[in-house]
């Protein structure tokens, strides 16, 4: 059994809506369709090169922390090949993932800040 590695993570309370391993409905778990910001509002996503700077600017201008992505190379915008690499938001930001070795339900995997 591998040691847990979460930054901070909780049970997802609504477990549907989001698609389960072997399903076919709903966003798929650990993807940017399911990233959220604790407060609700609209997250703002930097990837590529100068990802960080393009944060630290939106940060500057519309207020809010930014989040390093360690949680999966996933988590892309459909725009672009590469993965997300940061996320600016004024709550905290998380992505849904789904069950595994130390979680027995959906939960929220969530964001470390910058």
């Amino acid at each position: 059994m591998s040691r847990h590695s979460c930054h901070r993570c909780v049970t997802h309370d609504v477990q549907d809506g989001f698609r389960q391993p072997g399903a076919e409905d709903g966003p798929e778990l650990e993807t940017l369709e399911t990233t959220f910001a604790d407060g609700g509002e609209e997250v703002f996503f930097a990837s590529g090169y100068s990802a960080r700077e393009i944060a630290q600017r939106h940060v500057r201008e519309h207020g809010g922390q930014i989040y390093v992505n360690n949680i999966s190379r996933k988590i892309k915008r459909r725009d672009l090949t590469v993965s997300v690499a940061y996320a600016v938001a004024k709550t905290a930001v998380y992505t849904l993932r789904g069950p595994d070795e130390h979680h027995t339900r959906v939960y929220r995997a969530y964001w470390p800040p910058l």
